[in-house]
Protein backbone atom coordinates (compact mmCIF):
# COMPACT_ATOMS: atom_id res chain seq x y z
CA UNK A 1 0.00 0.00 0.00
CA UNK A 2 1.76 3.70 -1.08
CA UNK A 3 0.05 6.71 -0.77
CA UNK A 4 0.12 9.51 -3.55
CA UNK A 5 2.82 11.84 -1.96
CA UNK A 6 0.86 14.66 -3.93
CA UNK A 7 -2.12 14.27 -1.51
CA UNK A 8 -1.95 16.05 1.94
CA UNK A 9 -1.89 14.55 4.96
CA UNK A 10 -4.53 16.91 6.83
CA UNK A 11 -7.49 18.86 6.33
CA UNK A 12 -7.31 22.42 6.04
CA UNK A 13 -3.70 22.50 4.43
CA UNK A 14 -3.92 25.15 1.96
CA UNK A 15 -3.08 24.48 -1.65
CA UNK A 16 1.03 25.88 -2.87
CA UNK A 17 -1.20 28.83 -4.65
CA UNK A 18 -2.77 29.63 -1.27
CA UNK A 19 -6.39 29.11 -3.95
CA UNK A 20 -7.47 25.94 -2.09
CA UNK A 21 -7.90 24.38 1.14
CA UNK A 22 -7.90 20.61 1.84
CA UNK A 23 -10.96 19.12 3.46
CA UNK A 24 -9.94 15.74 4.11
CA UNK A 25 -11.45 14.41 0.50
CA UNK A 26 -10.66 16.94 -1.79
CA UNK A 27 -9.65 20.74 -2.73
CA UNK A 28 -11.68 23.34 -1.79
CA UNK A 29 -11.84 26.73 -3.47
CA UNK A 30 -11.45 29.44 -1.23
CA UNK A 31 -12.99 32.74 -1.30
CA UNK A 32 -11.20 35.56 -2.85
CA UNK A 33 -9.79 37.22 -0.88
CA UNK A 34 -9.84 34.95 2.08
CA UNK A 35 -7.74 35.70 5.18
CA UNK A 36 -7.16 33.32 8.55
CA UNK A 37 -7.73 35.36 11.74
CA UNK A 38 -4.62 35.19 13.90
CA UNK A 39 -4.70 35.62 17.86
CA UNK A 40 -5.46 39.47 17.65
CA UNK A 41 -8.20 39.05 15.40
CA UNK A 42 -11.46 38.71 17.64
CA UNK A 43 -9.72 40.41 20.36
CA UNK A 44 -9.64 43.57 18.22
CA UNK A 45 -13.25 43.20 16.69
CA UNK A 46 -14.34 43.23 19.98
CA UNK A 47 -12.15 46.05 21.93
CA UNK A 48 -13.22 47.81 18.83
CA UNK A 49 -16.81 47.27 19.62
CA UNK A 50 -17.07 47.87 23.09
CA UNK A 51 -15.14 50.96 22.31
CA UNK A 52 -17.75 52.40 19.64
CA UNK A 53 -20.42 51.71 22.06
CA UNK A 54 -19.29 52.72 25.12
CA UNK A 55 -18.21 56.07 23.73
CA UNK A 56 -22.03 56.41 22.11
CA UNK A 57 -23.17 56.33 24.97
CA UNK A 58 -20.99 58.53 26.91
CA UNK A 59 -21.24 60.98 24.14
CA UNK A 60 -25.08 60.85 23.98
CA UNK A 61 -25.51 60.82 27.65
CA UNK A 62 -23.31 63.92 28.42
CA UNK A 63 -24.60 66.08 25.63
CA UNK A 64 -27.79 65.40 27.14
CA UNK A 65 -27.54 66.30 30.77
CA UNK A 66 -24.84 69.16 30.46
CA UNK A 67 -25.63 70.81 27.40
CA UNK A 68 -28.51 72.96 27.41
CA UNK A 69 -28.63 76.79 27.71
CA UNK A 70 -27.28 77.94 30.90
CA UNK A 71 -24.22 75.86 30.53
CA UNK A 72 -23.85 76.92 26.95
CA UNK A 73 -24.28 80.58 27.73
CA UNK A 74 -21.91 80.07 30.56
CA UNK A 75 -19.04 78.56 28.23
CA UNK A 76 -20.00 81.39 25.21
CA UNK A 77 -18.73 83.66 27.60
CA UNK A 78 -16.17 82.25 28.53
CA UNK A 79 -14.61 82.18 25.58
CA UNK A 80 -16.14 85.87 24.69
CA UNK A 81 -18.25 86.70 22.13
CA UNK A 82 -17.21 88.75 19.42
CA UNK A 83 -18.42 92.14 19.45
CA UNK A 84 -22.45 92.94 18.05
CA UNK A 85 -23.16 89.03 18.54
CA UNK A 86 -26.43 88.31 19.70
CA UNK A 87 -25.80 85.79 22.84
CA UNK A 88 -29.10 83.82 22.22
CA UNK A 89 -28.85 83.22 18.92
CA UNK A 90 -25.08 81.96 19.54
CA UNK A 91 -26.83 79.80 22.26
CA UNK A 92 -29.61 77.76 20.18
CA UNK A 93 -27.05 78.06 17.25
CA UNK A 94 -24.67 75.93 19.21
CA UNK A 95 -27.14 73.69 21.16
CA UNK A 96 -28.77 72.62 17.99
CA UNK A 97 -24.78 72.01 16.54
CA UNK A 98 -24.07 70.32 19.62
CA UNK A 99 -27.34 67.77 19.17
CA UNK A 100 -26.37 67.02 15.71
CA UNK A 101 -23.11 66.68 15.94
CA UNK A 102 -23.50 64.27 18.73
CA UNK A 103 -26.12 62.50 17.64
CA UNK A 104 -24.49 61.92 14.11
CA UNK A 105 -21.29 60.88 15.38
CA UNK A 106 -23.13 58.61 17.68
CA UNK A 107 -24.78 56.83 15.09
CA UNK A 108 -21.57 56.30 13.49
CA UNK A 109 -20.05 54.41 16.06
CA UNK A 110 -23.14 52.40 16.96
CA UNK A 111 -22.73 51.09 13.29
CA UNK A 112 -19.21 50.86 13.51
CA UNK A 113 -19.72 48.66 16.72
CA UNK A 114 -21.99 46.75 15.19
CA UNK A 115 -19.56 45.62 12.20
CA UNK A 116 -16.69 45.91 14.49
CA UNK A 117 -18.60 42.84 16.07
CA UNK A 118 -19.87 41.15 13.53
CA UNK A 119 -16.04 41.62 11.66
CA UNK A 120 -17.54 43.40 8.38
CA UNK A 121 -14.01 43.56 6.90
CA UNK A 122 -15.02 46.79 5.09
CA UNK A 123 -15.78 47.85 8.72
CA UNK A 124 -11.87 47.71 9.55
CA UNK A 125 -11.03 50.64 7.47
CA UNK A 126 -14.09 53.05 8.88
CA UNK A 127 -13.53 52.01 12.14
CA UNK A 128 -9.51 52.89 12.07
CA UNK A 129 -10.30 56.52 10.44
CA UNK A 130 -13.18 56.75 13.11
CA UNK A 131 -10.52 56.10 16.29
CA UNK A 132 -8.21 58.52 14.29
CA UNK A 133 -9.96 60.90 14.40
CA UNK A 134 -11.18 60.59 17.92
CA UNK A 135 -7.64 59.98 18.71
CA UNK A 136 -6.55 63.60 17.30
CA UNK A 137 -9.30 64.70 20.36
CA UNK A 138 -6.25 63.50 22.62
CA UNK A 139 -4.74 66.33 21.88
CA UNK A 140 -7.19 68.72 20.86
CA UNK A 141 -9.02 68.58 24.19
CA UNK A 142 -5.94 69.12 26.30
CA UNK A 143 -7.15 73.03 25.37
CA UNK A 144 -10.24 72.60 27.34
CA UNK A 145 -8.51 70.06 30.04
CA UNK A 146 -6.47 73.21 31.06
CA UNK A 147 -9.59 76.24 30.70
CA UNK A 148 -12.69 73.51 32.01
CA UNK A 149 -14.84 77.11 31.92
CA UNK A 150 -14.85 77.01 28.22
CA UNK A 151 -17.33 73.77 27.98
CA UNK A 152 -20.43 73.25 28.76
CA UNK A 153 -19.71 69.57 30.11
CA UNK A 154 -18.37 69.93 33.54
CA UNK A 155 -14.31 69.21 34.38
CA UNK A 156 -14.92 65.32 35.52
CA UNK A 157 -16.99 64.62 31.76
CA UNK A 158 -14.03 66.67 29.97
CA UNK A 159 -12.02 63.95 31.55
CA UNK A 160 -13.67 60.89 31.04
CA UNK A 161 -13.63 62.53 26.79
CA UNK A 162 -10.12 62.62 26.95
CA UNK A 163 -9.80 59.26 28.38
CA UNK A 164 -11.69 58.09 25.51
CA UNK A 165 -9.96 60.03 23.45
CA UNK A 166 -6.79 57.75 24.59
CA UNK A 167 -8.61 55.01 24.09
CA UNK A 168 -9.03 56.09 20.18
CA UNK A 169 -5.46 56.58 19.20
CA UNK A 170 -4.59 53.31 21.39
CA UNK A 171 -7.37 51.37 19.03
CA UNK A 172 -5.83 53.33 16.20
CA UNK A 173 -2.15 52.59 16.88
CA UNK A 174 -3.02 48.90 17.40
CA UNK A 175 -4.98 48.54 14.47
CA UNK A 176 -2.09 50.37 12.07
CA UNK A 177 0.08 47.56 13.62
CA UNK A 178 -2.07 44.62 12.92
CA UNK A 179 -2.64 46.26 9.57
CA UNK A 180 1.19 46.51 8.63
CA UNK A 181 1.90 43.00 10.57
CA UNK A 182 -1.12 40.69 9.36
CA UNK A 183 -3.60 42.76 7.25
CA UNK A 184 -6.84 44.34 7.82
CA UNK A 185 -8.48 43.46 11.83
CA UNK A 186 -5.26 41.60 11.74
CA UNK A 187 -6.09 38.57 9.47
CA UNK A 188 -3.60 36.95 7.56
CA UNK A 189 -3.13 35.61 4.10
CA UNK A 190 -3.21 31.99 4.41
CA UNK A 191 -0.22 30.36 4.58
CA UNK A 192 0.78 27.29 1.90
Amino acid sequence: MSQDPSAPTAAGQISADGQFRWDGEQWVPLAPGYREPTPWTRRMQLAAAALFALTAIYSVTSAFLFINHDSLMRSIKAQGLPAGSDIETAVSIGIAFAYGFVIFFALLEVVAAIGSYLGWRWMFWAAMVLFGVGGIGAFTNLSTVRNPDTSPVPIAGVLIGEVFSLLSLAMFIWMLVGLIKYGPWAMKRPAP
